[in-house]
């Protein structure tokens, strides 16, 4: 899935620095041992005058400075956000797989979501492809129930597999056993590094993707409102990566605008799966005053919430990341969201399979180098599986013309891209 269980906060210590400052006398070595003088002790006890305390700042100039602060940040955001308007164009990954899997069969082991759906087209698409047979094992994000997929899978004797992001904690006693077998297991959105190990072989979704669409999703909120107005985060935290992207979402809006005013709702996934998503956003927004702009951390969260806001008589802008086909169709017709922090799901299936093809030929998975806009100081990790990542707006719609049903590609023709790398 493109998402993943549970909060997870970093929590930064405040470390105080002090200097003891020790004061010692010396006798004169020219002294010929008389007594001091009294003029010179009643000199040496005399107490220093105190060090000037400078004045406080003022209030005016406090601001003044937060001010600048913000405006720096902003337009900081707003470059970040012009530089990710740019489609990527080619595969970041292009080394040709020095063999095809021909007759092998991959197991995927499938989220509850609808992204999670939308990436089994791009796996069912490219499993062909590659002339793999495909099987899939469903769950519903519980734990018993993920472990219960993950048993199916290995019981059913697949070659290599695929699944979309729970803790490696659901499903630890079979993960262990796949490793044991010497078998591949290409996975997304866990929180994790790029090629953990223990058993993965590579997540192409990392803890450091998912802190960084926290990042784009507060440079968007930025840009779009300048700082003014209360933004509103709804995030996820059932999923743990989310809870990451929160994190990146909450650091970025702190460090480019600290005076910035943001509320963060708590969304649980059973009102996310019961549809009661819609009638707490309007119910939140109703509660928070004239806010600025929406932010979800997931785009399935948006589904039903344009259509509530409409009827609640609330106009207020909003964006996601992985979002799907619905999403898209909100941001075409303008109707409340206005942006998508692009995730290419049925690309990321294909390049789940083609991760998949390069684990059971014995080839590195392929590693690609982070953009320059996307570099951050402790996040090596960002981009690293070469996943396209764009900020869609309106007028990036246009795959929508010919079919309103299709899914935006990441890149054009990466069918084809994919395929000529395949030919062996």
């Amino acid at each position: 899935m493109v998402l993943v269980v549970r909060r997870i906060h970093l929590v930064f210590a405040l470390l105080l620095a002090f200097v003891l400052v020790a004061a010692g006398c010396g006798g004169n070595n020219d002294d010929d041992g008389a007594a001091p003088t009294a003029e010179a002790v009643a000199a040496s006890e005399e107490t220093p005058e105190p060090a000037p305390v400078p004045a406080e700042e003022s209030e005016p100039a406090k601001e003044m400075a937060e001010s600048d602060v913000a405006a720096d940040g902003i337009a900081a955001a707003a470059a970040r956000i012009e530089a990710f308007r740019e489609p990527q164009g080619s595969l970041a990954i292009d080394e040709p797989l020095s063999e095809r899997p021909d007759g092998k069969t991959a197991g995927y082991i499938q989220c509850g979501v609808p992204v999670c759906e939308e990436i089994r087209i791009g796996i069912a698409g490219a499993a062909e492809a590659l002339g793999m047979n495909l099987e899939v094992f469903n769950h519903d994000d519980t734990p018993e129930n993920v472990a219960s997929a993950w048993q199916a899978a290995l019981d059913s004797g697949v070659d290599v597999v695929l699944a979309s992001g729970n803790p490696r904690e659901f499903f630890a006693e079979q993960l262990a056993e796949f490793q044991a077998r010497g078998i591949p297991a290409i996975v997304w959105s866990i929180p994790e590094g790029f090629e953990p190990g223990d058993g993965i072989t590579a997540n192409l979704l990392t803890a450091d993707d998912y802190y960084f669409y926290g990042v784009l999703l507060a440079d968007y909120a930025l840009a779009q409102t300048g700082g003014e107005g209360d933004i509103i985060f709804f995030g996820l935290p059932a999923f743990p990566v989310l809870s990451i992207l929160e994190d990146g979402f909450s650091t970025e809006i702190a460090d480019k605008c600290p005076s910035c005013s943001v509320r963060n709702v708590s969304i649980d996934l059973g009102a996310l799966l019961a549809g009661e998503v819609p009638s707490q956003v309007v119910s939140t927004i109703q509660s928070t005053g004239d806010p600025s702009h929406l932010i979800f951390a997931f785009g399935g969260m948006l589904f039903g919430v344009p259509e509530a806001m409409g009827e609640a008589g609330l106009d207020v802008p909003a964006a996601s990341q992985a979002g799907g086909g619905l999403n898209f169709g909100f941001i075409a017709a303008d109707n409340i969201q206005t942006a998508e922090m692009g995730l290419a799901s049925e690309f990321l299936g294909w390049r789940a399979m083609d991760a998949a093809a390069r684990a059971l030929a014995g080839q590195s998975v392929g590693r690609a180098p982070t953009p320059p806009a996307a570099v951050i100081d402790g996040h090596p990790d960002v981009l690293a599986a070469g996943l396209p990542l764009q900020v869609l707006e309106a007028d990036d719609m246009g795959f929508l013309e010919t079919d309103p049903n299709l899914l935006w590609p990441g890149i054009d023709d990466f069918k084809s891209l994919y395929a000529d790398l395949w030919a062996g």
